[in-house]
């Protein structure tokens, strides 16, 4: 979404980005093969860095060492050594370009960004200011990494006295020997001159201060300054200016600039200058910052130009150089995309093809570990396209598991018994692309390609699944029509002259006949042609055109009238399954037919069950798309989105927020998110919401502070602030984060069940005494006066008789139960029972929570009234039974949940479980086979044991 807010920023006047277009500029990619003695040379190069490496995890152990920073030091080197060879390596490549290049008329303009200066200088300390003959600087790298930082000295002594490792000393000294034989290149911006013909034929304009040179081919190279107050304060500056007047007045016809000049000086065509010859721009390495690539760039490519630059982009053949352009290559489209809205316009350059840094990059880089590991092939990936038929599978995985050991991303002991890549170092493109360059160049190579087919991959599936995403979409088909105006939307929340409008487009992307005739012509390759389907599909034989990707001999691209070109290549052997070659006079019926019927129904046909919304295959569809301010509005579409996504069945393509362009049949140009239409009539009404939301949050605090402010003259001050003006300030930060909404009407059932008692363990065991007419307690019948004296009541009122005289018991076994709860010497009660009380007197049972349960185990409360002695004593009606409903009455905290009728209480179901453990301890068990009986007490593992005798037996 980088590149609609700076669409929409730009549009709303907040931001502004110039730049000067690259229609006239030209971008080449120019691959550098390496000759066999430059791979015999890289190769030497990785197998001494191995061996320095496998040296060093020795060394480091020895000595016991600091692995951490010893480690970082390695890396760091062997990055900066391979980065420096592999210049190196394209200066013959380089000095051809260039002489191809002033042969035909041209100016030359070849960018470094680093110039070996600090390796030169540390030569010179070495040498003590006399240096005869160029300088390696990859070799000066490797030197002086070995000695500063390869340890031999053993750490933490117990005498403290510093010993030396004798085994760490020699490899020392080996390493040392084997970098100084080993023949590397010398630096590239000395060789570059030299070969170019000195300092007399080439401008250089870079920050260093001395270079080595001669003056003549037969002479030897010796250090010089480039100018002799080089320590003076801007006196490099000064000579760098010179040197590009020396271009540009043609006195010189190339010029080699670096990170130092690569702002503020101009060395294009100008047309008030000498030198109006087209300047060819070599690019030999990129920066690690975008902006800083751009500004290289531009130096040749400047206003006011007689004619546009040449870009060449100079690499090898070498897997591992990538990682130096796919670096550049993610920063300039994350700056396309902020400065130009769009990802593709920093440059002019497409430099996609280096990008590997993606979610499909280290996904496919993942996919790839694993399956090294696991001793598989990805599935997808054809073994011939990698190896070329000269490893078989078991071979090839075993080069892969060795470069994963010589990368330092799993140890060799690991090998046989399965390794495992660190989930840290798993996705990490970077890193990978670092290591790679420590292989030999088979090896590099190989397993470079591997990642890329698989990368390839992951990038296709993702793309026929609709989750591929690369910045802005363009849609591209044969006919695109606007269906109408622009309709303005959301206008109630629109802020400033910004606004919002939905375009509705009509697509056509099928491929008529007579296109399809013209294509087929233009392509007359063996296996071009029409093609049709083996089997019916949906009860008619598809059409195809085939025609063969260029550069490509196994791949193909198809056409089909409903859906015209893929963007995607098929496999030939995969197409050939499927279908069979025909003649164009027998695919023009089924072509025509297929072309019309697809007009307006999907590919399922008129049948279609799902045909309203289902447009699979269609070949005229429509899209609506949001354009103007969209950016303030994203995380509502979003929202709504998600909402409703599963309801109206949308497709992943559907259901995920696209940035869009298209280009219609007039030229004319649009751009917007992808929105489904039904939504939009949702979305207005989320953001009215939301904007009500926030006028009541402004309206609050607006009131807050006009209250404060009247109240500030009466209120004391304190450390210059009255306290009026500190609860203000309170107050309104609390109401931007709530809202206060007007007081809702208590709801009935809700207010109930908040004032109804807790359950707990005591009450939700015990069953109400219920109304035989009504099955359930009223609050006329409930009516009860509480008792003085509980205990006395409980000793007057028998358990039995209150049962026999007030409950209808259905189950006789109740009774049993209950007789089994009594106490032998519990006495006959006396009780008083009455039909009537007085009403007067009396409180209803849901207004007294004291009328609780007079017996323990299993009655609630009941009626009760005043003798005229003014005792007070149970009202039970005649009628009443015990309630075992499981549903709970209104005025009741519980209810009765026992499962069984007869259990009437919690007692009664301890007392059988207590019979039955009585019965289970006399029980006399015998075995089932000879009859013996066991003793009391016996273990069960006993009689088991006795029970597997008698059967063995």
């Amino acid at each position: 979404m980088a590149e609609m807010l700076a669409m929409e920023m730009k549009m709303s006047g907040m931001y502004v980005s110039r730049g000067l277009g690259y229609k006239q500029a030209e971008f080449l990619t120019v691959e550098s093969e390496l000759t066999p003695e430059q791979t015999k040379m890289y190769n030497t190069a990785a197998h001494v860095w191995n061996e320095l490496r496998k040296a060093l995890e020795s060394a480091v152990v020895r000595t016991d060492t600091s692995n951490r920073s010893t480690w970082s030091q390695f890396w760091s080197s062997h990055q900066r050594f391979f980065k420096q060879l592999c210049m190196g390596m394209k200066v013959p490549f380089i000095i051809k370009e260039t002489k191809e290049a002033l042969a035909t008329g041209h100016c030359v303009v070849i960018g470094l960004q680093t110039t070996g200066e600090a390796s030169l200088e540390s030569e010179l300390m070495k040498s003590k200011g006399s240096i005869t003959g160029f300088v390696s600087l990859c070799r000066e790298i490797i030197v002086r990494f070995i000695e500063q930082f390869f340890p031999t000295v053993i750490q933490n002594q117990k005498d403290g006295d510093p010993c030396e490792d004798p085994w760490s000393v020699t490899a020392k000294k080996m390493l040392l020997d084997f970098s100084h034989k080993i023949s590397l290149p010398d630096s590239p911006l000395d060789e570059i001159i030299d070969k170019l013909g000195g300092p007399q034929n080439v401008s250089e304009m870079t920050g260093r201060k001395g270079r080595i040179v001669r003056n003549s081919p037969n002479d030897t190279p010796h250090y010089e300054h480039r100018t002799p107050d080089s320590d003076a304060y801007g006196a490099i500056e000064s000579l760098n200016v010179q040197e590009r007047n020396y271009f540009m007045e043609g006195q010189k016809e190339v010029a080699i600039i670096s990170d130092a000049a690569s702002t503020g000086i101009s060395l294009h065509s100008d047309m008030r200058v000498a030198n109006q010859k087209r300047r060819v721009h070599l690019t030999v390495e990129l920066p690690w910052s975008a902006d800083k690539a751009v500004q290289q760039l531009g130096r040749s490519h400047r206003s006011n130009q007689s004619s546009g630059p040449l870009y060449k982009l100079l690499t090898t053949n070498l897997g591992g150089e990538r990682r130096f352009a796919a670096s550049v290559a993610r920063r300039l489209q994350s700056l396309g995309a902020l400065t130009k809205g769009d990802r593709r316009a920093a440059t002019g350059a497409d430099l996609t093809e280096f990008n590997f840094d993606t979610p499909y990059g280290r996904n496919a880089l993942r996919m790839m570990y694993h399956n090294i590991c696991h001793k598989s092939l990805v599935p997808g990936i054809l073994l011939k396209n990698l190896t070329q038929d000269k490893y078989d599978f078991n071979q090839f995985n075993s080069i892969m598991q060795e470069c994963l050991v010589l990368m330092g991303l799993v140890e060799i002991d690991t090998l046989r018994s399965g390794p495992q890549i660190r989930e840290k170092d798993a996705g990490d493109v970077s890193k990978f692309l670092n290591r790679i360059l420590g292989l030999s160049v088979e090896k590099q190579n190989l397993i470079f390609s591997y990642f890329t087919e698989c990368m390839k991959m992951t990038v296709d599936n993702a793309k026929k699944e609709g989750r591929y995403n690369e910045g802005m979409l363009d849609i591209t088909a044969g006919s695109i029509e606007m269906v109408g105006k622009p309709k303005e939307v959301f206008k109630e929340v629109s802020k400033g002259h910004a606004t919002t409008r939905l375009v509705h487009l009509n697509v056509d992307r099928g491929m008529s006949w007579e296109m399809a005739m013209t294509r087929c012509e233009n392509h007359s390759g063996p296996q071009d042609g029409f093609y049709i389907s083996r089997r019916e599909i949906w009860g008619k034989k598809l059409v195809i055109l085939v025609t063969q990707k260029e550069s490509s001999t196994h791949l193909c691209r198809i056409a089909r009238p409903n859906t015209g070109l893929a963007l995607f290549e098929e496999e030939k052997s995969d197409l050939l399954q499927r279908y069979v070659p025909v003649t164009p006079e027998k695919a023009e019926k089924h072509w025509k037919e297929y072309y019309e019927m697809t007009k307006e129904n999907c590919i399922h046909g008129p049948t279609c069950k799902n045909k309203p919304f289902c447009k699979v295959g269609s070949r005229c569809y429509g899209i609506h798309l949001l354009c103007g301010s969209i950016v303030t509005l994203m995380s509502v579409l979003e929202a709504t989105l998600n909402k409703y996504a599963l309801k109206l069945n949308l497709t992943k393509s559907e259901s995920t927020i696209r940035v869009v362009r298209v280009r219609l049949n007039n030229n004319e140009r649009v751009v917007g998110v992808r929105y489904p239409n039904v939504l939009i009539a949702e979305v207005e009404k989320a953001l009215k919401e939301k904007l009500l939301i926030e006028s009541i949050q402004q309206a609050q605090i607006e009131q807050i502070q006009t209250q404060a402010k009247q109240g500030i003259s009466s209120v004391p001050e304190v450390n210059g602030q009255n306290d009026a003006t500190l609860d203000a300030d309170a107050l309104v930060k609390s109401f931007k984060r709530s809202v206060i909404e007007e007081v809702a009407s208590v709801n009935p059932k809700c207010k109930a069940r908040a004032m109804r008692p807790p359950v707990t363990i005591k009450n939700f065991f015990k069953p109400s005494v219920n109304d035989q007419s009504s099955n359930s307690v009223s609050s006329e019948d409930s009516e009860c006066l509480v008792s003085n004296s509980q205990e006395t009541l409980m000793k007057e009122l028998n358990y039995e008789d209150f049962i026999s005289q007030t409950a209808e018991v259905k189950n006789e076994d109740t009774y049993k139960d209950q007789g089994n709860l009594r106490s032998e010497k519990t006495p006959k009660p006396c009780t008083e029972t009455s039909d009537t009380f007085d009403s007067t007197i009396v409180k209803k049972n849901n207004e007294s929570e004291d009328c609780k349960s007079v017996f323990t185990s299993a009655i609630d409360t009941k009626p009760f009234t005043t003798s005229s002695s003014g005792q007070k004593k149970y009202l039970l009606s005649k009628n009443s039974k015990l309630n075992h409903s499981r549903k709970r009455t209104i005025n009741s905290a519980s209810s009765q949940p026992s499962k069984k009728q007869k259990q009437l209480s919690l007692m009664s179901s301890f007392a059988k479980a207590a019979t039955k453990k009585e019965d289970l301890e006399h029980q006399v068990l015998s075995c089932p086979i000879c009859g013996q009986l066991f003793e009391k007490g016996i273990s069960n593992a006993d009689v088991n044991s006795h029970i597997d005798n008698c059967i063995i037996d």
